[in-house]
C-alpha cells in the first residue's frame, strides 16, 4: 500500500500505538464480516495515537509533530470507510478524527481512550448518567466494562466493593 499524504483537510499521522478493538478481530475471525469494507485490500485500525508528520491546506491549528488520538466519529474516515485504518506506520485524518493529546498520556492510554474509551464513556455518562454518590452496575467487566467501571468510579458513582455478594 503507498504511503499516505495530506491533501486538503487531512493531516498524516504516524502512528505510535493501535489497539486490536473486538471489531478487528471479527473482521479476522469471520469471513463474512469482509462484506461490511467499502474495498479490498484495506488496512484494519480505528484505536490509534500518534504523532503528526504532515499537515495538510487548511490545517494550520494542527502542526507536524503534534500528539493525537484517532477517534471515528462517523466511519467513514477511518478503517471501516474510504480510508485505511492504522494498524500500518501511517495515516491519513481529518478534523473530525483528531483529539489532542496531553503530553503525560501516553500513546497506549490515547489509543484506547479513543474507541473502547468514548464507548464506555457514553455508556456510563451520557446515556447512564453516572455522577457522585449513585451506585451503577454493569453486565460484565471485560474490556469495554473494565473502561466503564473506571470512569464510574472517577465520576464517584461506584460505592463498595466489587467482590460477588457485596451488597
Amino acid at each position: 500500500m503507498d504511503a499516505p499524504h495530506a491533501g486538503p483537510g487531512e493531516v498524516v499521522v504516524d502512528i505510535k500505538a493501535a489497539g486490536l478493538c473486538h471489531s478487528d478481530v471479527s473482521a479476522l475471525d469471520d469471513p463474512t464480516w469482509m462484506k461490511s469494507f467499502p474495498r479490498l485490500p484495506m488496512r484494519l485500525g480505528h484505536e490509534n495515537a500518534g504523532v503528526i508528520s504532515e499537515v495538510g491546506p487548511g490545517m494550520d491549528h494542527w502542526k507536524v509533530g503534534d500528539r493525537v488520538g484517532l477517534a471515528m466519529p462517523d466511519g467513514d474516515a477511518i478503517d471501516y470507510g474510504a480510508w485505511d485504518g492504522g494498524h500500518g506506520p501511517k495515516v491519513r485524518a481529518t478534523d473530525a478524527n483528531l483529539v489532542r493529546l496531553p503530553d503525560e498520556l501516553s500513546f497506549a492510554m490515547g489509543a484506547m481512550a479513543t474507541d473502547a474509551g468514548l464507548t464506555s464513556y457514553h455508556a456510563m455518562v451520557a446515556r447512564g448518567g453516572a455522577k457522585k454518590a449513585m451506585r451503577v452496575g454493569g453486565i460484565g467487566l471485560g474490556g469495554l466494562g473494565y473502561i466503564g467501571a473506571h470512569i464510574a468510579v472517577l465520576k464517584g458513582g461506584l460505592r463498595g466493593r466489587t467482590e460477588p455478594g457485596n451488597p
